[in-house]
């Protein structure tokens, strides 16, 4: 797959980071929750991420989710009823955010 066309690379500070992966967990863990989720990608396509993501969550217009980059650190996702796919990660790791197909190693 590569490199999405409509990639948004935001720079957040880790603590930032942290607190929307736990907020993505959360609502990840929620009832009903999959649902919204089935419910976003029959309205609007499936945001293609690999199988390696996890934690789909819908909040409003926006289906979140989590993805480990090749080194391991996992960074959140917003996949917009558009296309376009935001990665929100540390200078660190902003080269590393793309989601790519299959394997991080």
């Amino acid at each position: 797959m590569g490199e999405q066309p409509y990639l948004q690379i935001e720079i957040l500070d880790p603590p930032a980071i942290e607190d929307l992966i736990g907020k993505v967990e959360n609502v990840a863990a929620q009832p009903g929750a999959a649902d919204r989720v089935r419910e976003w990608r029959a309205e609007h396509g499936t945001e293609r991420a690999t199988p390696l993501a996890r934690s789909f969550v819908v909040v409003g217009p926006t289906l979140m989710f989590l993805h480990p980059c090749p080194d391991g650190v996992v960074l959140p996702f917003a996949a917009y009823p558009d296309g376009t796919v935001k990665v929100y990660t540390d200078p660190e790791h902003a080269g590393l955010s793309f989601y790519r197909d299959g394997d991080p190693a």
